[in-house]
């Protein structure tokens, strides 16, 4: 039983010391570095080690990592049938009267391997929704993609198709010397891929209410593309482009692919 208890108190006291190492940031202000002459403003959320540093004198490489939650991207969305934003017949009922993209990052590791260059992969989440213009019900557990038209007399007022990735950036960021005000114009670039997480329809109408259904509807299981981030301090601009198709095992689909672009906060 003594043996028991003192296997225990040393576990908690290993357990104890891990997480006095843990280092928790929640940022209002950046830390300044040896090349910083001024704090810049910060909205990033960090437990674990962070790419920034109040030591005096920096020595790179140094890594970083952890749990965070930045790089919050919101913008529209375009999709692309072989090259013209107009869709060809065979997806006409895929047309749409909005389009957007919505994701985030909730974890990081990288190097940095000077003051204005770092290499880090993370990971989270990234939604498409698109507001179909016409009544039609993308039909489950069917191949290839199917539509069944809806009756116009329920009277339908939305139609949104949702899909929800897990997202998987590599990116390659640069970042110019502080400017006046301390705050820096920042570059970055890179490879994302993608995990289906699912597919979702949501319908509203006067005759059945609400309702949801939920699929993978031949979506791509594994997408992959490249993007480009410009911003200052941390706010810009980002454009995302899907290289394969949005969905698999579905011929009069091919070709159709994703194009994402507008806002992110959290550079």
């Amino acid at each position: 039983m003594k043996l028991k208890m003192n296997l225990f108190a040393a576990l908690l006291l290993c357990l104890g010391m891990q997480v006095a190492q843990a280092q928790i940031s929640i940022k209002t202000e950046a830390s300044t570095d040896s090349t910083d002459k001024k704090k810049s403003a910060s909205i990033d959320i960090n437990i674990g080690k962070d790419d920034e540093t109040e030591a005096k004198k920096i020595r790179y490489p140094r890594s970083f990592g952890g749990i965070t939650f930045t790089r919050v991207d919101w913008g529209f969305s375009r999709l692309v049938d072989d090259g013209s934003f107009t869709l060809s017949e065979g997806n006409k009922l895929l047309d749409y009267k909005k389009a957007s993209n919505f994701g985030f990052d909730v974890a990081q590791f990288g190097v940095r391997f000077s003051d204005v260059f770092k290499v880090y992969a993370s990971a989270g989440f990234e939604w498409n929704y698109l507001r179909l213009e016409h009544n039609v019900l993308l039909q489950q557990d069917v191949t290839p993609l199917t539509f069944e038209p809806l009756d116009d007399d329920s009277g339908y007022k939305k139609n949104i198709f949702t899909s929800t990735y897990l997202r998987l950036p590599l990116t390659f960021e640069l970042r110019s010397h502080q400017l006046a005000n301390g705050k820096r114009l920042k570059f970055a670039f890179g490879a994302m891929t993608g995990v289906l997480l699912k597919g979702t329809q949501r319908l509203k109408s006067k005759e059945f209410g609400k309702q949801k259904y939920k699929d993978t509807y031949n979506l791509e299981t594994f997408q992959y593309g490249g993007f480009a981030r410009i911003g200052y301090d941390n706010f810009g601009l980002f454009a995302k482009y899907y290289m394969n198709d949005m969905f698999e095992k579905s011929p009069d689909q091919k070709g159709l692919r994703n194009l994402a672009f507008g806002l992110t906060l959290g550079f």
